[in-house]
């Protein structure tokens, strides 16, 4: 390498740092903490979340709310809305212009990210005094009469131009791939993410792990829980996990399909799980809910359910919750019953996570409508892709997630063309990840007798029970994929020789004393016998979006 080659490559390592806490304190300068006056420990969170971020104290904000999830329209307009909306032109965060009928509008902004501490209201409940909303034309009645909605949902659409009180509004940031802090036109557009939890030392857990995760990079397996649904309405919902199995493969992360009508089974061992998606349950259930389960730290992890998020005070109630309370630091969720295709479209939501965008961006570019039902739990400003793409740390341990990624993308980001590079990892490493994600990988593109091959040598390198237990399951569901001809080979048993002639001097041999075995002699084995396939498991009676 010629010196000032060397000399690039050191000052570009000195400024990628720099760019990026950059971008970091602009970030905080464009978030907003709120917090419940009426909560005792609403603001020693708000503090705690707003000195690990940088964010300025001006702009931890206090307002004075029910100590309830669910209100009424009326005091979300008192004790939230309105305040609210007073602060930010106070304050100069939002400079507005006089429009008719005495409206303002939003014509710019220096707050994007706001960040819910526990202890804020979650959702509002139905107001039947409001007329059908209006926002949207040609929407089903049952959905334009819908006035409930989350408190975070309408807190996004508080600036924006058409904003009215309640009802459906099309979210101007869906789809989108432009960072909030470059959007200019949707100034009014908020994007909140709430820090809350069953507990308060839960929302700390959430706010450390994800700075953690950051810094050293968001690693291990992806479970996504299909249904195998290919038509009808809930296909979309199915369409979206598999577009996250073959983006996160291509991606370089090893994922684990789960493509059977219910949710993945107790016993089925998850181990190392980075990233969660899957549906359709009403309450935490699967391997999930066995005891002494837990995600790694900075795990993303996602139920898509009608009523996910009702509640994020329990344990074991609805998803959301529960997953926070297993060590995700990032769920999405519901808080009423959203109507499938507007609920967070979830391949979105991952793609723009791993593209380096903020959890607040990704959750919002992910859903189509405002002042609607969905919520993003987590630090809005969580970027958990953000170490891809430094350098290792030659110091540290070698990462296999790391090798993994890379051995995907030098094979044109399709493992299946990496098989040589997969199994010299794994002995190099011993680690059975390698064999275990092609393995998964060949099964899901309909090599199983392949599949079989490669779990079984992955079991060499199984160093736990819980791995162990999971290849042997995964070796009998690619079995159960593989032709019967392949699964039952029918064993060819050739025709006993003919005796030699006796020599018997003339005298004729006793009958039967050297004839060959009959058909019922146990000395010739008959052929396998196929048995019959076993009845499909008949689909569970899940609860409509």
């Amino acid at each position: 390498m010629t010196a000032s080659a060397w000399i690039f490559r050191v000052a570009a390592a000195l400024l990628l740092p720099a760019a990026a806490l950059f971008a970091q304190d602009r970030q905080a300068a464009a978030t907003l903490v709120l917090y419940n006056t009426g909560d005792p420990d609403s603001k020693p969170l708000a503090e705690y979340y707003a000195g690990k971020r940088g964010i300025p104290a001006a702009q931890v904000v206090g307002l004075d709310c029910p100590n309830t999830e669910e209100i009424s329209r009326a005091d979300f307009n008192r004790t939230i809305a309105n305040p609210l909306r007073k602060k930010m032109v106070g304050e100069g965060w939002w400079k507005v212009r006089n429009v008719s009928n005495g409206r303002q509008i939003v014509t710019d902004t220096t707050i994007r990210f706001v960040a819910l501490i526990r202890g804020m209201p979650l959702k509002i409940s139905s107001d039947p005094s409001i007329g059908n909303a209006t926002h949207v034309k040609g929407v089903p009645i049952a959905i334009a009469s819908r006035n409930d909605a989350s408190v975070d949902g309408e807190i996004a659409a508080l600036g924006l131009e058409d904003f009215t009180p309640a009802g459906l509004m099309p979210n101007p940031y869906f789809g989108r791939f432009t960072p909030i802090l470059d959007e200019t036109v949707t100034p009014g557009l908020l994007l909140p993410a709430r820090l809350d939890a069953p507990t308060a030392s839960m929302v700390r857990a959430m706010v450390d792990d994800s700075i953690m995760a950051e810094k050293t990079g968001l690693w291990g397996w992806a479970y996504i829980d299909g249904r195998n649904i290919t038509d009808g309405g809930y296909a979309e919902g199915d369409g979206w996990m598999r577009n996250l199995v073959e983006m996160l493969r291509q991606r370089g992360v090893p994922v684990i399909f789960d493509d059977y009508p219910q949710t993945i089974s107790a016993d089925f061992p998850v181990t190392e799980a980075a990233l969660y998606y899957g549906w359709y349950a009403g309450d935490l259930n699967g391997p999930f809910a066995t005891e002494g389960f837990a995600f790694k730290p900075g795990a993303v992890a996602v139920h898509l359910h009608s009523y996910s998020a009702s509640t994020l005070r329990s344990t074991s109630l609805n998803w959301c919750g529960p997953l926070i309370a297993r060590g995700a630091a990032a769920t999405l969720g519901n808080v009423y019953e959203p109507y499938l295709s507007l609920t967070a479209n979830l391949d979105v939501f991952q793609d723009r996570l791993m593209t380096g965008l903020t959890l607040a961006e990704s959750g919002h570019m992910a859903i189509r409508g405002l002042s609607w039902m969905a919520v993003t739990i987590g630090d809005p400003l969580y970027k958990p892709y953000k170490a891809w793409g430094d350098f290792p740390d030659r110091r540290q341990p070698l990462n296999p997630y790391r090798l993994f990624r890379g051995i995907t993308a030098n094979a044109r980001s399709n493992i299946l063309n990496a098989i040589l590079p997969i199994h010299e990892a794994a002995r190099e490493t011993g680690d059975s990840m390698f064999l275990e994600a092609l393995g998964a990988a060949q099964a899901d593109a309909g090599q199983p007798g392949a599949a079989v091959k490669t779990f079984e040598s992955a079991m060499s390198f199984a160093n736990t029970p819980a791995v162990q237990k999971r290849l042997e399951m995964e070796i009998e569901a690619a079995k159960r994929r593989m032709p019967l001809e392949e699964r039952y080979p029918i064993r060819v048993v050739e025709a006993a020789p003919e005796p030699a002639e006796p020599e018997t001097g003339g005298v004729q041999p006793v009958p039967g004393e050297f004839e060959t075995e009959s058909k019922d002699s146990p000395l010739v084995k008959p052929a396998t016998v196929v048995p019959a396939m076993p009845e499909e498991i008949p689909n569970l009676p899940y609860p409509d979006l």
